[in-house]
């Protein structure tokens, strides 16, 4: 059986709430990120993909 380390990671995305841009807490583990906005209520699971510029965050269904 393989163990899965535990350790989850939290970050904070300044204006990353797509609802009312304010800041959003992201806790990234094993399962995935998962968010939810303090201002607004707005619950979460953030796409995060590593480009050579850095991160790049986004949220399925969320329109530009």
């Amino acid at each position: 059986m393989t163990e899965v380390n535990a350790t989850s990671r939290d970050y904070t995305l300044p204006e990353g709430c797509p609802v009312c841009a304010a800041d959003l807490p992201v806790r990234v583990t094993a399962a995935g990120p998962s968010a939810v906005c303090r201002h607004c209520g707005w619950l979460g699971r953030p796409l995060i993909t590593v480009t050579h510029r850095g991160l790049r965050v986004s949220y399925d269904g969320a329109q530009a």
